[in-house]
């Protein structure tokens, strides 16, 4: 089956859960920081998302983000939603990026999107404060029909 459709987002428009961490926007992406005590918060991508196609529902085949992290974080979690319902969950993952790649993850059953679409993103930071920094440089679903 091949690619209908793949919608990305640019790393400095990710929003943050945790009001006290701060998103630095540069030309590359947006550097990620704790700013507090809060170690482990969501990273969310809203992705533009084509739900019809030349007449066809779309249907989500993989998620992405593309990334770097510093030596004191660690992704933990990678969840992909379609409106209010989780299409994709993979947690309990132990994921260091040391330079700019790409995170990609299917989308079981490759189901029909109906509402829009957001990638979130769970970070861990350690407590070393000058390691503790995600670089977002962008996310992304392919779409197929």
């Amino acid at each position: 089956m091949s690619i209908k459709q793949a919608a990305w987002v640019h790393g400095n428009i990710v929003a943050l859960e945790s009001p006290s961490w701060r998103a630095f926007p540069q030309g590359p992406g947006a550097t990620v920081t704790p700013y507090n005590e809060s170690t482990v918060g969501w990273c969310h991508f809203a992705i533009p998302t084509p739900v019809i196609l030349d007449g066809k529902r779309l249907r989500a085949g993989s998620a992405m983000a593309r990334l770097q992290t510093g030596p004191g974080a660690k992704i933990i979690g990678f969840h992909v939603w379609d409106g209010d319902k989780r299409i994709a969950a993979y947690d309990n993952l132990n994921v260091t990026v040391s330079t700019p790649n790409m995170l990609r993850y299917d989308v079981p059953d490759r189901p029909e999107v109906l509402w829009g679409t957001v990638i979130c993103v769970l970070v861990q930071f350690s407590g070393n404060v000058a390691d503790n920094w995600v670089k977002m440089i962008g996310a992304g679903i392919d779409f197929f029909n």
